[in-house]
């Protein structure tokens, strides 16, 4: 699970402002905070949806998450994606260069570098959105395979 720490700007029963700390999200350990997962704006600000009950307060510390499961889906959605066009676009430019009867390898490469960069631009469009777990200094709650942890 990608965790990070935020402090809450503004709170309303609707939508929280909230304000990341630290340099990058701990769990994951990939890419070192480079990956866009907790997508702030310029000013390291996030907006996101107030969690069901009594939203934090101004000033408070949170911990924001996106779980294994979400990571896996994006993954599969960015890199299949990606490779998806890579796959259809050169079979769309080898078919081309047949139909047309010359200049197959240009074709069949101009179709994978179109439908590699068709694919990604597509698929870039889906952002995570983290989920709010609670305090920061409070113990966020587990599960395993079996049910909750004893």
């Amino acid at each position: 699970m990608a965790e990070r720490e935020a402090e809450v700007l503004s709170a309303s029963a609707a939508t929280l402002r909230l304000r990341l700390l630290g340099a990058a999200c701990e769990g994951c350990g990939g890419c070192g905070g480079r990956c866009g997962l907790f997508a702030a704006d310029a000013a390291g600000e996030l907006e996101l949806p107030a969690p069901q009950g009594a939203p934090p307060q101004a000033g408070e510390r949170v911990r924001l998450a996106i779980d294994d499961g979400e990571l896996r889906r994006l993954a599969w959605r960015g890199y299949g994606g990606a490779l998806a066009g890579l796959l259809l676009g050169a079979l769309a430019g080898h078919a081309a260069g047949l139909a047309w009867g010359r200049h197959g390898d240009l074709l069949t490469a101009a179709g994978l570098a179109l439908g590699t960069l068709a694919a990604v631009r597509l698929t870039k469009r889906a952002a995570p959105y983290p989920r709010v777990l609670g305090p920061a200094g409070r113990a966020t709650p587990t599960t395993c395979q079996g049910g909750p942890n004893p």
